[in-house]
């Protein structure tokens, strides 16, 4: 299975009260720390849609294989106008059976739950699969790429939700108990945590 990884970060980062994409974690720019997520992975080819500050954004994901998109309209818009522009050029570009979506607030996600995902998805007829506590969808999901077509015609009401919703997609899961995939950054509480999170886990990998 082929997939790209989409990452929006076009949000204007309201209640950190700081631009949280660029915040330092252990020395390396938040959003740099997401990316890293899909290429530990083996996922080469990133969509990252951009739009308040995009080209600092830009500057510290050189060196990735990313195709970068702007959201113009960030300021008017949610998530899920990112979401399909990004979706949009996935498409466009072809070649892919399926693809992630990564808010660029979750730098903590382990890149073996992106292996979970696919093995899922090749295993069962499903259209999206989600990580999953047991009774909560947490991200990110992996969206087959049948859905893409129908996802970016949605009007967004209810955004993805109301979209598999609306589209009675086949929605497969798999259980974790990883806080990683809980972890996004809202507040300045929030970063502390995963700074703390981040920071025990590298220092853990160092000492292996």
């Amino acid at each position: 299975m082929k997939a790209a990884g989409l990452i929006t970060v076009a949000g204007q980062s309201l209640r950190m009260h700081a631009f949280k994409p660029l915040l330092p974690i252990d020395g390396t720019p938040m959003i740099a720390h997401t990316a890293n997520v899909f290429s530990q992975a083996g996922i080469t080819d990133l969509f990252v849609v951009v739009g308040k500050r995009g080209e600092e954004i830009i500057s510290a994901l050189d060196g990735y294989n990313a195709h970068f998109l702007w959201n113009n309209a960030f300021e008017e818009t949610e998530m899920f106008a990112s979401f399909t522009i990004g979706l949009n050029a996935i498409r466009r570009m072809g070649g892919y059976d399926a693809a992630f979506l990564l808010p660029g607030d979750m730098p903590a996600v382990e890149p073996e739950m992106l292996h979970q995902l696919m093995q899922q998805m090749e295993s069962g007829d499903w259209d999206v699969v989600f990580p999953s506590t047991g009774t909560k969808r947490l991200h990110p999901p992996l969206i087959h790429a049948r859905l893409f077509d129908s996802l970016i015609a949605y009007p967004g009401e209810d955004g993805l939700r109301g979209a598999f919703r609306a589209l009675n997609a086949k929605i497969g899961y798999v259980v974790t108990h990883n806080a990683g995939c809980k972890l996004d950054v809202d507040t300045p509480e929030d970063f502390e945590r995963v700074q703390q999170y981040m920071h025990q886990k590298n220092a853990k990998e160092d000492e292996a």
